[in-house]
């Protein structure tokens, strides 16, 4: 059994690692910049408004891949006291 929680633990935490480092590429990929809504893009230029719909959706994919990997950290500190 614990043998399965430490290989579950290093599965979420390399998920969630692996989607942290490749955010840029996977918000490129399946276009994710496109789908960010903002609510006040009449008060910025096009360019800009593109630049931030660009940040704003890979900082959101790099916080889904730490809340991904949060449950592998807390139970590597659980099992490895």
């Amino acid at each position: 059994m614990l043998i399965v929680l430490k290989a579950m633990a290093f599965v979420f935490i390399g998920a969630g690692a692996f989607m942290v480092f490749m955010a840029r590429d996977l918000v490129q990929r399946f276009h994710l910049a496109e789908k960010a809504k903002i609510d006040f893009e009449h008060q910025m230029s096009e360019e800009e408004a593109q630049q931030y719909k660009w940040n704003k959706a890979v900082v959101n994919f790099k916080m889904l891949g730490m809340l991904v990997a949060l449950p592998g950290i807390i139970l590597v500190l659980i099992i490895f006291r």
